[in-house]
């Protein structure tokens, strides 16, 4: 077994056991976030249990439980794959297409970046958009320049294209939509709830 899987400790955050680092992470970075989510509520039957002849005790069912249910996402913390969790998965997708079509699943491998370009196409269906504030220079008048972009995007990938931002989201962004950072690519950067 390789020693990071046996490194996995459950750590707290908010009041609340995870399983590892990484789901702590993830729920500190969704709560920064004011995104609302659902940790390990649901258990989900791949297959069912069975005897068989070639054992004693019954074949237990297989099942998966989701770490974090985002609204109509999926969202699998996964720092190393196991051989048992890529048979795992690939029984999920079948089960997926088959029961639940609609549902978009995400393996991430940090609780930042990955995080943020999973979520990043999704915010405005999740009833978030993001609104960029520019940074006024001295003596110039930023607000007639910037009159003529939308304030807020469906997502930080439009935004930077709107406003000809070259480069993909990074940590930075992240760091200043979750508040810890003001100025990024000369703007500052929020997530805001829409009003439905």
């Amino acid at each position: 077994m390789s020693e990071r899987i046996q490194n996995v400790q459950p750590k707290e955050w908010n009041g609340r056991t995870y399983r590892s680092t990484l789901e702590a992470e993830t729920a500190q970075t969704l709560d920064a976030l004011g995104i609302p989510f659902q940790y390990e509520e649901r258990k989900i039957l791949l297959q069912e249990g069975f005897r068989c002849p070639y054992q004693k005790d019954k074949v237990r069912d297989l099942t998966y439980t989701p770490d974090f249910i985002i609204g109509p996402i999926m969202l699998e913390c996964k720092g190393f794959e196991t051989p048992e969790w890529k048979i795992k998965k690939k029984l999920l997708f079948k089960w997926l297409m088959e029961n639940e079509p609609n549902t978009i699943f995400y393996q991430i491998h940090d609780a930042r970046k990955a995080l943020l370009e999973a979520l990043d196409p999704h915010l405005t269906y999740l009833g978030y958009a993001v609104k960029t504030e520019p940074k006024l220079k001295k003596g110039i008048m930023r607000q007639i320049e910037d009159a003529k972009h939308p304030i807020l995007y469906d997502s930080i990938q439009q935004a930077m294209i709107e406003l000809g931002l070259n480069g993909r989201p990074k940590g930075a962004i992240l760091r200043s939509l979750t508040g810890k950072t003001q100025w990024v690519y000369g703007y500052n950067w929020k997530l805001v709830k829409l009003k439905l």
